[in-house]
């Protein structure tokens, strides 16, 4: 962008100035042949997420002030966008803005500056009147032509009644001009624009701004102080004017002028009070040919004042005229006391004490609001505290009631657990008393199992017997026979003290077993089952072996009568 020689059909003559997201260019029009301004914003110096916004607001300065034709207000001429930049070409002034001659440190006569800013009334009139509000109205905006003319600048950020561009609750302006509406993100009309107008008039009548500080402290000031009068910081300054500016300046909306207009009018009224050397005071050009406004004011020569006299009265003057210590205005009149600025300095010695005054007063003021917060902040503390500590107590008694409870609970549960222990013990008991029983049946089963046992060991016996008296007798019938018998005989025995071991190892596990279900009473019904089911085993072995041994002797002594039995031979 540094060797841009044509923007479309305008030829690039130099660098107007330049801001962090663009520059401002001399051009000339090849076409109607005119010199103009073109301002550019370059989409490269602007962040992703905010360039959106910036062209928006681009667009709206050229749609704000393209609509509108006033000699006080710049002339847009096109707008246009291309890959690398937005640009807005524009009326080329040659001038300088207000803000250059308040940062130069200059004092104006106040006739010409109500001059300027009725002027700049005029201009908002029409801006109002065309349904567009600037919101930023503030001596950078304000161009001084070289024959001493007001053009209005910078519509970026102004309103068209529709456009809808601004919500509610969005803050735009520059702190020191914007009204407290603006502040607060209210909705904002052209009497904001007035807000700022009077700004502007009290900067001029002061040379002061009416709120300083930090943006929060200008923030608080606008909101809830009122400026100190302007005739309290100039004596030149009329009550007239003080009116005048107080109300432009009201903090609600509908105190303010109501419109650029009767704010113009009243200005103009408070002018004619104004001394009459001020009326004659004119603007004149500086060392660079363009105009500002004279910053001495010429008073009446004494008429016995001589040359050098006069000279050296004057240098003093002007050599303290921007002093804000009375002292120095003090020595100015013991060195000249019928001098041709005597009573002005007496005029800045009373203002600068009551200045002063206010200033002690207002640093007074602002110990006590200090202290009021400051003990509002530690009221706030100690209720912020007190309402803790209530808390925690309150905490507190909850815990203590949740213990409580929780020990209830705990010796409740105690207590039924002690009640299940002693109904578990009851029961065991019982069960101990049932197993006893069952022990003492089972127990009997048994004898009586054993008496069967040796029923049938008798009978074995006794048939045993009975058998052998047989086979003596029909020994030699049969020698076969009678070693089977033997053999039979033999494993009946062997058989019957198996039985006999067995059923001896089984008492033995029986009573063992019994044993342990005293011991152990969960085990009780498991062994009586297994007793029962081993002693129906035994007892099927048992029956069916001495369904065998029947047998055998049944077929045994069918064998025997058959043999003695005489052959039908």
């Amino acid at each position: 962008m540094n060797n841009l020689d044509m923007l479309g059909k305008y030829r690039i003559v130099g660098e107007l100035g330049r801001g962090a997201m663009g520059v401002v260019y001399e051009a000339f029009d090849t076409l109607i042949e005119r010199t103009v301004a073109i301002k550019t914003i370059l989409r490269s110096a602007i962040h992703d997420n905010d360039a959106e916004d910036a062209f928006n607001r681009f667009r709206s300065e050229a749609r704000a002030a393209g609509r509108l034709s006033h000699a006080k207000i710049i002339s847009i001429y096109e707008y246009g966008e291309n890959e690398e930049m937005a640009y807005i070409v524009m009326e080329l002034v040659r001038g300088r803005e207000l803000s250059e001659y308040f940062d130069h440190g200059k004092r104006m006569s106040l006739s010409t500056g109500v001059r300027i800013v009725m002027q700049l009334l005029d201009a908002l009139d029409y801006l109002h009147a065309h349904g567009v509000v600037h919101r930023d109205i503030k001596p950078a905006n304000i161009m001084i032509t070289a024959d001493g003319e007001v053009k209005i600048a910078d519509f970026g950020i102004a309103k068209i009644d529709s456009s809808g561009h601004t919500q509610v609750g969005v803050v735009l302006g520059t702190p020191t001009y914007m009204a407290p509406e603006q502040f607060m993100g209210h909705e904002v009309d052209h009497r904001a624009d007035l807000y700022a107008a009077g700004v502007i008039l009290y900067l001029i009548l002061t040379g002061e701004r009416p709120f300083v500080g930090s943006v929060i402290a200008i923030m608080h000031q606008a909101v809830h102080r009122e400026a100190t009068l302007p005739s309290q910081l100039n004596p030149d300054v009329t009550t007239q004017l003080d009116v005048v500016v107080k109300k432009a300046m009201a903090k609600q909306p509908e105190d303010r002028f109501q419109s650029a207009k009767s704010f113009l009018k009243a200005l103009k009224a408070a002018a004619l009070t104004l001394p009459a050397v001020e009326h004659q005071v004119a603007g004149r050009p500086d060392s660079e040919g363009e105009y500002f406004p004279d910053a001495t004011l010429e008073l009446p020569r004494r008429a016995n004042a001589t040359g050098s006299w006069r000279e050296a009265d004057i240098a003093a003057w002007q050599g303290i005229s921007h002093s804000q210590n009375p002292a120095d205005f003090s020595h100015y009149l013991q060195e000249f006391p019928d001098g041709g600025f005597a009573q002005l300095a007496r005029l800045r010695i009373e203002a600068l004490k009551r200045a002063s005054e206010r200033a002690a007063n207002e640093a007074v003021r602002a110990r006590q609001e200090a202290l009021a917060l400051e003990a509002k902040v530690q009221a706030e503390a100690e209720a912020r505290q007190k309402a803790e500590m209530q808390a925690k107590a309150l905490l507190a008694r909850k815990i203590v009631e949740i213990k409580n409870e929780a020990e209830d609970a705990r010796a409740l549960e105690a207590i039924r657990r002690e009640k299940e222990a002693v109904e578990q013990a009851k029961r065991a008991k019982e069960l101990v008393v049932t197993l006893s029983e069952r022990t003492n049946k089972i127990a009997s089963v048994i004898e009586e199992r054993e008496a069967a046992l040796d029923a049938e060991r008798k009978m074995k016996i006794e048939a045993r017997r009975q058998l052998e008296e047989e086979v003596q007798r029909k020994r030699q019938a049969k020698v076969q026979l009678f070693s089977a018998r033997e053999l039979a005989e033999k494993q009946a025995e062997a058989d019957a003290a198996e039985k006999r071991q067995r059923a001896a190892d089984e008492l033995a596990a029986r009573n063992s077993e019994m044993e342990e279900a005293k011991a152990r009473a969960l085990m009780a019904e498991r062994l009586r089952k297994e007793v029962e089911a081993q002693a129906v085993l035994e007892k099927q072995k048992t029956s069916y072996k001495m369904l065998l041994i029947g047998i055998f002797l049944v077929l045994l002594l069918v064998g025997i009568v058959s043999g003695l039995m005489p052959s039908s031979k």
